[in-house]
């Protein structure tokens, strides 16, 4: 079970931190409270530790602080903080705090990325070993980057702040060197602590300095391995479930979405067919009603491939409320189904933006989850991994694919691919599901495409990449990539009081199995109710 305690009136952090551990730890696997409620209520004493139970605590407020070091003196206990540091925290932990500085401020700014380039802030993350020696040591990233304008990330994570919002940096901080996990840079200056860690007989807390932590980050696997298995013979755990099938090592997807022609992918979608991964197309309402366009996603769908709704008009924010939101994707969904017979179950979002409203409003429309997430606007939506977004629907997921394969994002010095390689490697190691997309052309717009000859070749040297890279990585259309996220955020644990074992619950089925990571083993959770031995002692 995951504790998870806030600041009162921090109702936005609260949904999507809540969100975040939920997508990786389970359905209903999270319980939150206010810092107000647990000290009127004196429940903040950790007495419900035992060998299932991590404490997540955003920011915690002084009159908290000598519980917590109680805890981690006395008792087995894991803990995790997001953010600011009080001051008798501090010292324990043998850190300094000091005020975020202007040079910090100054190394968050991005410029726009030039054509055949990429943009990085001044300002970086650089990890520097792993939770132990073995575990991975993450690569570095961006407080901010484009590839694209001042819109794509390619490389997938959202932005890092010193604006004092959830999404900043809570302060400077300097840790032990012992401690240390990531540091904030500029250059090669340490301007401060990042991420750090402290161990203590049987307790451990894990920090990020940063309000909702690294949610929206590939750096996210961090937070499951610290969960699932870090000491998993010394304190508490609690399973994760993978986003990566049971038995297979990566998944990839991928997708065209038709703006504004549909046969002119025709091309491509030979090329994929050829080298046997699944083709999808996104549809936008406009061009299918048009019967040129009926052809080729009739032979996708034959092929194995999958149809997505692409919106009616195209509109930013999905039409700006969710009464315009619901119309669009009502009547984008009637107009596929009118030209090919096909009735869409999930929608990829026009220039990614997908707001609060615009999930609600597809959930009413009938769809079962949406492809969104771009570091340019609702940062909320970009989520480290698939599942429910903060405050949608019950039953509506979403998945950030932020990887744009254009002509005009190829690298001009080097590498072409360069980018594109490094966004797969990230995603590979990290179990995370990685999802691209490219556009067909039109008579108006070639995505900084010279001819199909060259998008075709650049496509098949990362097919190519990717499939040297592994053999056992899981190609799926986007509607089988959704289905599975669908089908894991369904999952949830039951603790049985009698019982030294957590039981999964299995609401749904699918076609693959979900793989749980728990201590040193990662198990395969199957449509029948598993039961996972509790790990460790009380």
């Amino acid at each position: 079970m995951i504790r998870f305690a806030y600041p009162l009136g921090a109702d936005e952090l609260r949904s999507i931190v809540m969100a975040g551990f939920e997508r990786s730890c389970g359905l209903g696997s999270v319980q939150s409270y206010s810092y107000n409620e647990l000290v009127e209520n004196k429940f903040f004493c950790f007495d419900a530790c035992s060998q299932t139970t991590i404490y997540v605590l955003v920011s915690p407020p002084e009159e908290c602080v000598a519980l917590l070091i109680s805890a981690l003196k006395t008792k087995k206990v894991k803990v995790i903080v997001f953010g600011v540091i009080p001051s008798s925290l501090a010292q324990f932990l043998d850190m300094k705090i000091s005020p975020i500085s202007d040079q910090v401020i100054k190394a968050t700014a991005c410029k726009p990325a030039p054509i055949h380039g990429f943009s990085e802030s001044e300002g970086s993350i650089r990890y520097i070993k792993g939770l132990a020696q073995d575990e991975l040591i993450l690569p570095g990233r961006a407080l901010r980057r484009y590839d694209y304008s001042d819109e794509w990330n390619n490389l997938g994570f959202g932005a890092i702040t010193a604006d004092g919002s959830i999404w900043s940096l809570a302060h400077l901080a300097k840790v032990l060197p012992k401690n240390a996990l990531a540091y904030l840079m500029n250059d090669n200056e340490e301007l401060s602590a990042y991420c750090a860690l402290w161990d203590y007989s049987q307790a451990s807390l894990l920090w990020f300095n940063r309000g909702v932590g690294p949610i929206d980050s590939y750096e996210w696997r961090l937070i499951e391995i610290f969960i699932a298995k870090y000491r998993f013979d010394e304190v508490p755990i609690w399973p994760v479930l993978l986003e990566i099938p049971y038995g297979h090592e990566g998944v990839v997807t991928m997708r065209l979405d038709c703006d504004e022609d549909v046969e002119s992918a025709r091309t491509l979608y030979y090329a994929y067919r050829e080298w046997k991964i699944p083709f999808s197309l996104a549809l936008h309402a406009p061009i299918i009603l048009d019967s040129k366009n009926h052809q080729l996603p009739i032979e996708v769908i034959a092929d194995g491939g999958a149809i997505l709704s692409h919106s009616l008009t195209h509109a930013p924010n999905w039409g700006g409320s969710l009464i315009e939101a619901l119309r669009e994707g009502s009547e984008s969904a009637a107009a596929i189904n009118q030209s090919i017979d096909i009735s869409p179950r999930y929608a990829v979002s026009p220039f990614h933006q997908t707001p609060f409203y615009a999930r609600i409003g597809l959930a009413l429309a009938g769809y079962q989850g949406c492809v969104g997430g771009i570091i340019s606007s609702d940062p909320d939506f970009i989520m480290a991994r698939g599942g429910k977004p903060p405050g949608s629907n019950s039953g509506f997921i979403g998945h950030t694919q932020q990887c744009m394969l254009h002509g005009d994002c190829l690298l001009e010095n080097g590498d072409q691919l360069a980018n594109y390689k490094r966004a797969f490697e990230q995603a590979f190691n990290t179990k995370t599901l990685f999802g691209y997309l490219d556009h067909p052309f039109s008579e108006r717009y070639q995505y900084g495409w010279k001819n199909e000859r060259d998008r075709v070749e650049a496509h098949h040297k990362l097919v190519l990449y990717m499939k040297q890279y592994s053999n056992r990585i899981l190609y799926l259309n986007e509607n089988e990539a959704l289905d599975f996220i669908r089908h894991k955020t369904s999952i949830g644990f039951i603790e049985h009081s009698n019982s030294p074992t957590l039981q999964a619950a299995v609401k749904s089925q699918s076609m693959y199995s979900v793989a749980v990571e728990y201590g040193n083993t990662v198990c395969e959770i199957t449509h029948n109710n598993q039961e996972l031995k509790i790990l460790g002692h009380v």
